[in-house]
């Protein structure tokens, strides 16, 4: 059985970051291997609220599959993330933070199937792989 992901964040950066990674791949919801689902935190929840919600999701989606829930927030310490991981103290939950791009689209590519905590590890490996100094800015001396 697959373990689902859900991205929490900050405004509309989880729905978008999941709207362009199912672009890119050509996946949708229903033909995306891995299910992944987008949790938008307004704004103005606090730290309670936040994870009332988050843990009402991630309790959801256990019982829909069963095998725990991989949570990616936007920014350690920020406050999906302090949520997420009180909320993943009552359920059986991994929280990866500094969710990206790359991240998204290798899971709706196809992720291996792995229990729960080597899914943590292969996901943030995968972030940390895709952030490269591309340039540096830094002109060439004229000599």
């Amino acid at each position: 059985m697959t373990i689902p992901v859900l991205i929490v964040s900050h405004g509309e950066l989880a729905q978008r970051l999941l709207e362009s990674a199912h672009a890119i791949s050509g996946q949708d919801h229903d033909t995306c291997p891995v299910p992944i689902h987008a949790l938008c935190v307004d704004w103005r929840a606090d730290a309670g609220e936040a994870a009332d919600l988050i843990e009402a999701r991630v309790r959801r989606l256990e019982e829909e599959h069963g095998e725990g829930v991989l949570i990616l927030t936007e920014m350690f310490g920020d406050t999906p993330c302090n949520s997420a991981l009180r909320a993943s103290g009552a359920a059986n939950a991994a929280v990866v933070t500094g969710v990206n791009l790359p991240m998204v689209l290798s899971l709706c590519c196809g992720a291996p199937e792995l229990d729960l905590p080597d899914l943590a590890d292969w996901i943030w490996s995968n972030g940390r792989r895709s952030i490269q100094l591309a340039a540096s800015g830094s002109s060439p001396d004229p000599e």
